[in-house]
C-alpha cells in the first residue's frame, strides 16, 4: 500500500509540474501548433489527479477530526481543511469548464483576444495556476506521510 501511495504522490507532483510548465510555455508556441490536443490529454490526467487529491485530502480531513478538546484550532486542523476545500473548489471549476468544453466543443471558447468566451478563459487560467499548487502540495503530503497517523 505504501508503494502505491508513493506512486500516486509522484503522479500528482509530476502532473503539477507538467501543467504549470505547459501553461507557462503555451504562449511561446507557434500559432500553427494546436495546443488543444495537448490540453485534451492533460485534462484527462488532471481529472484523475483531482480525484486522487480529493480522496486523499478527504481522508486526511476525516482522520484529523474536529478541534481539540479545549476548542483550540491547531495549525494542522487549518492546513488539512484548507487543502481539502481548496481541492474541492478547483475540482468544481475544472469540471465546470471541462464538461462545457466536451459538450459544446472547442469553438465555444473562441479566441481570448477577439470576441471569445472570456469567462471560460479566466476560469481555465485560474485552474491552470491553482491546480499545480494544490496537486503539488497534496503529492508532497502524500509522499511524506509514512503511516496513517501522518495523514
Amino acid at each position: 500500500m505504501e508503494a502505491l501511495k508513493k506512486l500516486m504522490a509522484v503522479y500528482l507532483v509530476g502532473l503539477a509540474v507538467a501543467v504549470a510548465v505547459y501553461f507557462i510555455i503555451g504562449g511561446l508556441l507557434p500559432d500553427d501548433f494546436d495546443q488543444l490536443d495537448v490540453w485534451e490529454i492533460l485534462n484527462i490526467m488532471m481529472a484523475v489527479g483531482l480525484g486522487l487529491a480529493l480522496l486523499f485530502n478527504f481522508y486526511r480531513k476525516l482522520s484529523e477530526g474536529g478541534r481539540d478538546a479545549e476548542g483550540v484550532v491547531t495549525r494542522r486542523y487549518i492546513e488539512v481543511n484548507v487543502l481539502f476545500y481548496f481541492t474541492a473548489g478547483i475540482a468544481v471549476l475544472f469540471l465546470h469548464n471541462w464538461f462545457a468544453l466536451l459538450g459544446l466543443g472547442p469553438d465555444n471558447l473562441g479566441a481570448p483576444d477577439v470576441a471569445g468566451n472570456h469567462q471560460r478563459w479566466v476560469i481555465w487560467a485560474v485552474v491552470d495556476v491553482m491546480l499545480p499548487i494544490t496537486l503539488g502540495v497534496t503529492g508532497c503530503r502524500m509522499w511524506a506521510s509514512s503511516s496513517p497517523e501522518d495523514y
